[in-house]
């Protein structure tokens, strides 16, 4: 692969970052160096500190440490960048960010799996933008690193059986899409079961998206190349790191853009729908739970509600339907009803309970209202009954009373 530390021809795409730190800018190493140019030196700025012959073993006690930045014209804070990355990396222990620069930035990993995980996988995505990575040592210079390769997974459609039986052909395919280093998914010596050569390539992003592969065999012909999960590109320069509004005045004649949407992977939603666009939360109109759902989305039967009329209801189930009607009304409160709307055999448990919640009173058989329970009044010791008090009136003080006679 190429040394991510080789001088660019094209200057990257570097985005205006909210200032986080303490206000000053920091010096690089060729302003201290002109800075310090000239000077007296005295005392142990006369004496180098030499590492050199240590280098080599401090290079290899560094590890899973890497220096990216977000491939971006736009500006975006370093807390929320930080925040989306973890939550993307999922890692298994602890990620530590630091921030080099202007849109310069080191993480470092605590273990392989973590590491592994990242630098393998991807692209890594920050609001639609690409994240871009390298591997670093620790002790280079960080200005000197490009950080202008993404690797993306991508498919050459149609490709001939006998160009992807072997990993050496397959590669040379696959180097006409983008730069080393390649994995390319081959069957060695046998056919390859899928319509298409998949292969992880370095995209440069100095360069546009390659659209098609040309091949010359008995006759020639051009192959169709789809990528993976790609970031927002142009369709106008086919540039990645901005999209066709954002390229120059943004202004662009639809005939004059060359690229699309045509370059990208289309994922099958997971469960087969009707086109009826119903269900989904969030969606777009029709009946069920929430909004409605757009057609494809993998959701929708988890949330759409069955359609079942008012006849298919056996007659209890009517009957239950119409007594909750007359305690709901149009904008979903309950009424209180009275006794006489309840019909006498036809009330369940639970309507005859919210009946006694809202202070409903009723009549009907079986039915004990708060308003009927009867408190039995305490016998006089003493045998006098001729006091005349309320049989659902207790006295508060009638068991001190009762103590004091005896």
């Amino acid at each position: 692969m190429e040394d991510p530390r080789a001088p660019s021809a094209t200057p990257s795409v570097t985005a205006p970052v909210e200032d986080e730190g303490s206000g000053s800018k920091p010096y690089t190493q060729d302003d201290l160096e002109d800075r310090f140019e000239g000077l007296k030196m005295c005392g142990e700025e006369e004496i180098d500190l030499d590492f050199s012959e240590e280098l080599d073993e401090l290079i290899g006690d560094v590890r899973w440490l890497a220096l990216f930045r977000v491939h971006t014209t736009k500006a975006f804070s370093h807390a929320a960048m930080f925040k989306q990355m973890r939550n993307a990396w999922a890692a298994a222990q602890d990620v530590t960010f630091k921030a080099m620069g202007t849109n310069l930035f080191l993480v470092q990993f605590q273990c392989l799996g973590d590491w592994n995980r990242v630098m393998d996988g991807g692209p890594w995505l920050f609001r639609g933008a690409a994240i871009v990575l390298a591997e670093y040592d620790g002790f280079s210079n960080v200005q000197d690193y490009k950080l202008d390769k993404l690797p993306v997974w991508s498919r050459i459609q149609g490709i001939p059986d006998g160009l992807m039986k072997k990993k050496e052909l397959a590669e040379k395919v696959a180097k006409k899409v983008g730069e080393p280093p390649f994995n390319v998914i081959v069957n060695e010596g046998r056919i390859n079961t899928s319509k298409y050569l998949r292969a992880r390539i370095h995209l440069d992003l100095n360069t546009p998206l390659v659209r098609f592969v040309p091949i010359n065999l008995k006759e020639r012909k051009k192959y169709h190349v789809y990528y993976e999960r790609l970031p927002d590109f142009c369709h106008f320069c086919g540039l990645i790191g901005h999209v066709v509004t954002e390229c120059g005045d943004g202004i662009h004649e639809p005939d004059k853009c060359e690229w699309g949407d045509d370059l990208l992977v289309k994922y099958e939603p997971a469960v087969p729908t009707d086109g009826r666009g119903r269900g989904s939360r969030g969606g777009f109109g029709g009946r069920g739970r929430g909004a409605g759902g757009r057609p494809g989305d993998p959701n929708r039967y988890e949330t759409e509600d069955m359609d079942i009329g008012f006849d298919d209801l056996d007659d209890e189930a009517k009957k239950r339907l119409a007594f909750r009607k007359r305690l709901i009304n149009a904008n979903g409160q309950i009424n209180s009803p009275s006794s006489s709307q309840v019909e006498k055999g036809n009330a369940t448990v639970a309507d005859k309970i919210k009946m006694l919640e809202y202070g409903v009173t009723s009549n009907t058989d079986g039915m004990t209202t708060p308003q009927k329970v009867q408190v039995t009044k305490r016998p006089r010791k003493n045998g006098d009954d001729s006091l005349d008090m309320d049989d659902n009136l207790i006295s508060a003080t009638s068991d001190v009373e009762d103590r004091r006679e005896q």
